[in-house]
């Protein structure tokens, strides 16, 4: 083979590999399965709510505010310590995130959050939307979804002046080693008739009365005839 020739296919071999990797590395940093895009409303007490979920979760936050109907809503995206406008096309594409969240979660009811964002954001993730703007209701719809750990939610509870119920304390305190066996109760067995079955025999069981004559008869003392007495022809 020439020279030159092998020095440019070898060339081409390394320029192909080289943008074989780069293109592997750029779809890694694309994907992030524990990401999490939180959309929330433009609202202070909301927005102090969503920055204290980013400091325990992977989380992006994206702020919006719904303008006059027919108006396409102003989106802000926290980035790099600062608030960042995008386009609602930049969305739409998903321009604004490098990292393809694995779940979003949308908050606001009917008159606050514009229907753009919750048709635009398929994306192939999970969608859940919170129609509440309730913190009590917020956190325990969410920690469905990031099952916050007792730490945290004593942390939450504080900063938003909530109070804890233990739901599950019943069910700690029941031990069904206290019931003695032959309080609980017995299991029944049923049959199953399949079709075509003959139906089960039926138990008849007479009334009282009608043995009541057989009983009378066995208790009764028997009687002997009167001999016949003599008579003379």
């Amino acid at each position: 083979m020439d020279r030159h020739l092998y020095r440019v296919l070898c060339c081409v071999g390394l320029c192909i590999g080289m943008e074989l990797a780069g293109s592997s590395v750029l779809a890694g940093a694309r994907h992030n399965p524990d990401a999490t895009l939180l959309i929330v409303p433009a609202r202070p007490r909301i927005v102090q709510l969503a920055f204290d979920l980013a400091d325990m979760r992977p989380t992006v936050i994206l702020s919006y505010r719904k303008e006059a109907r027919g108006v396409e809503p102003l989106l802000f995206v926290w980035k790099e310590g600062a608030w960042q406008y995008i386009s609602p096309d930049d969305f739409r594409e998903r321009r604004f995130v490098t990292e393809s969240p694995r779940q979003v979660i949308m908050i606001g009811d009917e008159q606050t959050l514009p229907p753009m964002l919750e048709d635009e954001a398929a994306w192939g993730a999970d969608v859940t939307r919170f129609k509440t703007l309730n913190i009590a209701d917020l956190l325990n719809g969410i920690n469905s979804l990031l099952r916050f750990t007792d730490r945290e939610w004593k942390w939450l509870a504080a900063r938003y002046d909530l109070t804890l119920t233990d739901i599950n304390e019943p069910r700690r305190k029941y031990n069904p080693y206290d019931i003695p066996r032959s309080k609980l109760p017995l299991k029944t067995k049923s049959f199953e008739q399949g079709e075509g079955d003959a139906p089960p025999a039926v138990l008849i069981e007479f009334p009282a009365e009608v043995s009541a004559p057989a009983e009378a008869v066995r208790s009764a003392p028997a009687t002997l005839p009167k001999p016949r007495e003599p008579s003379l022809k």
